[in-house]
């Protein structure tokens, strides 16, 4: 199977080991099921869930993607889902929208090289429409490459109750991108006002002025974001066919935390660490 960076609980290892991620190759992979066992049990040491490219979730990745939306509809510690190159197409997504709905904690979510369509994509944004958690999605290069406008329709739908998206990063060919980048530059300042504890009332769409606003996610900075900083463009688009990392002027992040713990594939149990 395909090994990943895996890292134990901080404080189990002691000196340079401690500070070392392993990387093993080659090592026989847990089950899918095992991983998505952890998320059920609400483990405090998974903050990052990622199972890209592998291929035993790949092989069933509708029977996976129910098991684990399942499990992430009580999770309250995971924080990313990586699912890069593993299968998930429609179906997949039309189980993880049960668990947006009723899930707070997750605020990145990478379906990046997956087999997503329109049909799909209106699932995610059905479910975002009531969702507070999520600041970031990636749906770059899918099989499926084409967003309809249908889709593109139920995103903006779903950004008329939606304040917490600040980035979707996805291909666009249709002049519906310029009203998608309105929106997502609306989310980043809303974001930017609450982080200050500036008034947002009136900024905020209608279906939601004079309400409490909820954004326990919005201090949060991805792992990946936080990595290196982004040589794309943090402004809104000028064209409709783009490549796009929209945030609407979001910026570079600050290093990442240190005291952040990664759960990669396989979990560190089954890949030696302690």
């Amino acid at each position: 199977g395909r090994g990943l960076r895996a890292q134990g609980r901080t404080g189990e290892m002691s000196g340079a080991e401690a500070s070392k991620p392993k990387r093993v190759w080659g090592t026989p992979t847990v089950s899918a099921a095992d991983t998505i066992s952890q998320v059920a049990a609400n483990d405090a040491s998974l903050e990052i869930v990622d199972l890209s490219g592998s291929a035993i979730f790949s092989m069933k990745a509708d029977e996976y993607m129910q098991q684990l939306s399942d499990a992430l509809a009580k999770n309250t510690t995971v924080k990313e889902l990586i699912l890069k190159e593993c299968g998930v197409g429609d179906r997949g997504c039309e189980s993880l929208k049960a668990a947006l709905a009723c899930n707070s904690t997750l605020a990145v979510i990478n379906l990046e090289k997956n087999s997503i369509s329109g049909t799909g994509g209106s699932s995610l944004a059905q479910a975002l429409e009531k969702n507070t958690g999520v600041r970031e999605i990636n749906l770059m290069s899918q099989t499926q490459t084409k967003w309809t406008d249908r889709c593109l329709d139920d995103f903006l739908q779903m950004f008329e109750t939606n304040v917490s998206l600040v980035k979707i990063v996805w291909r666009l060919d249709s002049r519906k991108s310029f009203a998608v980048n309105k929106v997502l530059t609306r989310n980043n300042e809303i974001e930017r006002r609450a982080k200050a504890g500036m008034d947002l009332d009136d900024i905020l769409p209608t279906a939601l002025k004079g309400k409490p606003v909820s954004l326990p996610n919005k201090d949060y900075q991805s792992s990946t974001s936080a990595a290196k900083p982004s040589s794309r463009s943090h402004t809104p688009l000028s064209r409709s066919d783009s490549d796009t990392d929209s945030t609407g002027g979001e910026g570079v992040r600050p290093p990442p935390r240190t005291n952040k713990v990664l759960a990669r594939w396989p979990p560190a149990a089954a890949a030696g660490a302690e």
